[in-house]
């Protein structure tokens, strides 16, 4: 059943209207564990700098998220590696 979470940091997450217009930024926190990337997200992250999008991956702990950000980087070497590095970690 839909419902409103309240975040650690005072914010409303409100799933009763279907996708919140700050479910990204919910995303970005790591705060909100039952978040996930779907494959079309990749272009929202198309603009990041690797830098940042390193740090998300570095920060997911979902194997599918970290497919999904690095493809949004496909010829940035250090994002693959770290998308790499990442999966590793989390599967072993």
């Amino acid at each position: 059943m839909p419902c409103s979470f309240i975040l650690q940091n005072g914010a409303r997450f409100d799933l009763r209207t279907g996708i919140p217009n700050n479910a990204l930024e919910v995303w970005k926190t790591g705060r909100f564990k039952y978040l996930g990337l779907l494959p079309e997200a990749a272009e929202l992250f198309a603009k990041e700098k690797i830098s940042e999008v390193i740090r998300l991956i570095n920060q997911s702990k979902n194997v599918e998220d970290i497919k999904v950000l690095a493809t949004a980087k496909p010829d940035a070497v250090k994002v693959q590696e770290a998308a790499e590095a990442r999966i590793k970690v989390l599967t072993n």
